[in-house]
């Protein structure tokens, strides 16, 4: 009886369980649109990520991919144990604190005066100095969702029936696949059939190794 008591309570629905269900949910889908912006500066804007770009966006990914974890035990269980939270956003704490050291990398490689950066520049910044910008926001933001896990653990999140948790969930886990996707198959194209993709790369290498257009 005691245990079923506890049991009971632990799987109670309340706010904190779904805000931290939503905020896995924006944490997914942001990271993922941040990869999206990058695809858009390589595709829209003709410029080729460097190899450290393709390492941020790596990290980028994988942080989604942590959260993405959360968001798929809520579909599949109904709640998120505390277990899955460690799980979850500790990948993800994983992924924004290395992908913050690249951006940092590339940021230093650049900070000399007369250094004009590598890339275009969004309100005044290169990207990789945005993606260490968001990696820490991100490292803080991961910190105050686990300082609440607590409260949040076991909690009941309606995502397994039909409404907006399920679909708000399905539609972020799409969209991340798709991306991973995208990304998988935009640097293939630019590494072509080889280890290592050059510092300062100019052109699609796939195409040249396949004699599409010549080489």
């Amino acid at each position: 009886m005691h245990s079923s008591l506890i049991s009971e309570t632990q799987l109670e629905g309340g706010l904190p369980g779904r805000l931290q269900y939503w905020f896995a949910c924006f944490f997914a889908a942001g990271w993922t649109a941040v990869v999206c912006g990058g695809l858009f500066y390589q595709f829209g804007l003709w410029e080729y990520p460097c190899p450290l770009c393709i390492v941020q966006r790596m990290f980028m990914l994988l942080a989604a991919t942590g959260a993405a974890y959360i968001i798929r035990t809520a579909l599949s269980d109904g709640a998120v144990p505390g277990r899955a939270y460690m799980t979850g956003w500790g990948l993800a704490l994983v992924a924004v604190v290395a992908g913050s050291f690249a951006s940092w990398r590339q940021t230093m490689l650049h900070v000399l005066p007369g250094d004009k950066g590598y890339g275009s520049e969004v309100f005044g910044l290169h990207l990789y100095v945005w993606a260490w910008i968001l990696f820490q926001a991100s490292v803080l933001a991961i910190g105050i969702v686990l300082a609440f896990a607590h409260n949040t653990a076991g909690r009941t999140v309606p995502a397994i029936g039909p409404g907006p948790y399920r679909t708000a969930g399905l539609a972020v886990l799409w969209f991340l696949g798709l991306v991973i996707a995208a990304n998988v198959v935009a640097v293939f194209l630019e590494e072509g059939f080889h280890w290592f993709l050059p510092d300062d790369p100019r052109r699609y290498q796939f195409f040249h190794d396949v004699g599409i257009l010549g080489r």
